[in-house]
């Protein structure tokens, strides 16, 4: 559990196969957070939700207990988290509404947070950098918030743009050039910037370099390549806008991330 002021992260974890947990509150303003990195149905309390790749849904608990069902292939996270009166007050003009399905607009800093949230849930990290986690998860599923799968679903093209977004995130080393997506959709380039901005919340290019850095910290975290190979497997033009782009992304270049990686690794008996 990882607990400050106003908030309370209660449980966290992940399912990949198809089944049914239930979740239940012990005390008020609960809430279960289910998150969704592929196109999946899920029955939360009796009632279906559709997600597209990098969405999620707030839903309020009861003591009774709320249950997720899954069939088939599915791929969730979830968070059960309690507010304090006085933090829901505070935010009450941020916080996504609950029942619908919202776009996550940042999908590799969700990703890094969470890679802290559960060793510091495992008490296997830091307690004070899990508080600090838990915070910026919170704003970051905020600012994602201006619009929820309903509203974005009306953004032209959303299918093939989801499929897109997804396409990336799987794929990042692949050559990813405007003009050829643009010319597979059948539109301009000023008309899919707007289309997809509308949709995710970012641009294709922002997307893009994401998924590149995630999938060079991998590289950095699992092999021993050289920071140039490392560079090209991953799609970049040149060393040296890797690692600019690196170290604009995560604050520190490749060698020294891996470097601290590693420590980390060794103290956490990993």
């Amino acid at each position: 559990m990882i607990t400050s002021n106003e908030v309370c992260l209660i449980a966290c974890g992940q399912q990949a196969e198809a089944g049914e947990m239930t979740f239940r509150s012990e005390k008020e303003q609960e809430y279960l957070l289910v998150m969704c990195g592929i196109r999946t149905t899920l029955t939360i309390d009796g009632k279906q939700f559709q997600f597209q790749p990098f969405t999620y849904v707030m839903y309020p608990l009861r003591p009774e207990g709320v249950s997720v069902h899954s069939e088939g292939m599915t791929a969730y996270r979830y968070m059960q988290l309690r507010f304090t009166d006085r933090y829901l007050k505070r935010v009450s003009d941020q916080v996504p509404e609950c029942y619908e399905v919202h776009t996550l607009a940042q999908p590799l800093a969700i990703e890094e947070i969470w890679k802290i949230l559960l060793p510091a849930m495992e008490r296997t990290g830091h307690p004070e950098l899990g508080i600090h986690a838990l915070h910026l998860f919170l704003c970051l599923l905020m600012e994602s918030s201006d619009g929820t799968v309903t509203r974005a679903a009306e953004v032209p093209h959303y299918d093939k743009l989801t499929a897109l977004r997804h396409r990336i995130y799987s794929h990042p080393a692949e050559s990813w050039y405007i003009q050829d997506i643009c010319d597979e959709l059948g539109i301009s380039r000023p008309y899919f910037h707007k289309i997809y901005l509308a949709a995710f919340g970012t641009t294709c290019t922002q997307d893009v370099i994401a998924s590149r850095i995630a999938y060079s910290k991998r590289l950095l975290e699992t092999t021993d390549a050289a920071i140039a190979s490392v560079s090209q497997q991953c799609g970049f033009e040149t060393d040296v806008y890797f690692m600019r782009q690196f170290k604009r992304h995560v604050g520190m270049t490749p060698t020294a991330y891996r470097r601290v990686y590693r420590q980390s690794a060794v103290k956490a008996g990993r």
